[in-house]
């Protein structure tokens, strides 16, 4: 490649995707985003990228000609970006309206690439939106492969499974690439047979001293308790009766029930569940993993440092897509189409 190609990033988070990107050899010119503790990350580690911290639907043509004529720079090969998914996922309960505000958000992403021209588009979302419909029963899915082809684009998505792309981490992911190349067959990073699990990347953690973001929680007695009767790979339908959560139903006292996340322990040999804001219990120690140790699982070197509160930190981190995911499609796009 005789020269580095450009990106363009919006919803850009505190930058996962970006460093992905990055690490494959693109140049990251311009990011886009509206919260503050993801904006300070954001420019923490990309000092070298023109950052709008605004809401994308306030950015006009004239902030992105500005913005990259201070980088001096004239073309943007690909632009990265994925749309806030809180409303497709299943556990909203919203009935995605389209008075939801962030399920139109991405129409003002093709807004930003009809305005850019870009050569290759790449859209991250997760995979219950390829099931979600409107209030109308129409997929969401069809609006935006539609939106895309009205703005000259030709697009395809997948469902990435995270943990067969480097991450070791059970994460659905849909990503939609489009071009506006006619030239080019659009095709996707093929999954890797190895299965990428938590052991080996948190161990990395202990050849480093002094690391950022590594605040560990302490936890009240009887947390700590219920922590140690969880086996690796178990959760709380694990614990002993006595240990689980009891109420009044009916005049009775009934065992609580919880889902497969809460008080959930990883194990060393499997992939950990998807990375929330949610705790989770690290494999060997009867604890919470840190932040630190979520951003490792999530494919973060140990040098990237957050910045902000402990539970926005955990926020950006949940909301970021793996860097080793966004690599590999990127390393893809430069061997396929360039």
């Amino acid at each position: 490649m005789s020269k580095r190609l450009n990106v363009a990033s919006f919803f850009s988070g505190c930058g996962g995707f970006d460093l992905g990107f990055e690490k494959a050899g693109f140049n990251i010119v311009l990011a886009s985003d509206f919260w503050e503790p993801a904006a300070r990350t954001y420019r923490r580690n990309f000092p070298n990228t023109e950052f709008l911290q605004e809401d994308i639907r306030n950015i006009s043509p004239k902030m992105l000609k500005d913005a990259l004529d201070k980088r001096n720079v004239k073309k943007i090969h690909v632009v990265i970006g994925g749309p806030p998914c809180q409303c497709f996922t299943r556990l909203n309960n919203n009935n995605l309206r389209r008075d939801d505000e962030r399920n139109q958000l991405f129409r003002d992403y093709i807004r930003m690439i009809k305005i850019l021209k870009p050569d290759f588009v790449v859209m991250e979302n997760v995979a219950d939106l390829l099931v979600r419909k409107d209030e109308h029963d129409k997929p969401f899915r069809d609006m935006i492969l539609r939106s895309f082809n009205r703005a000259g684009y030709r697009a395809k998505y997948k469902v990435f499974e995270t943990e067969k792309y480097g991450v070791p981490q059970k994460r659905r992911r849909v990503i939609f690439l489009a071009t506006s190349r006619k030239d080019v067959e659009i095709t996707f990073p093929k999954e890797s047979k190895k299965i990428s699990v938590v052991g080996p990347f948190l161990k990395r953690l202990s050849k480093h001293k002094n690391l950022k973001n590594h605040e560990i929680t302490i936890n009240e007695p009887h947390v700590l308790e219920r922590i140690k009767h969880i086996p690796p790979g178990g959760y709380y339908e694990h614990l002993p009766d006595h240990l689980k959560v009891k109420k009044m139903r009916n005049g009775k006292l009934v065992t609580v029930k919880r889902y497969g996340s809460y008080y959930r322990r990883l194990h060393n040999e499997q992939p950990s569940i998807t990375i929330t804001n949610n705790y989770i219990i690290h494999p060997d120690e009867d604890r919470y993993l840190t932040n630190r140790e979520k951003a490792t699982l999530h494919t973060f070197p140990h040098n990237f440092v957050f910045e902000g509160t402990l539970e926005a930190v955990s926020q950006q981190i949940a909301n970021a897509v793996p860097p080793a995911l966004a690599e590999r499609i990127a390393k893809h796009i430069l061997k396929e189409y360039y």
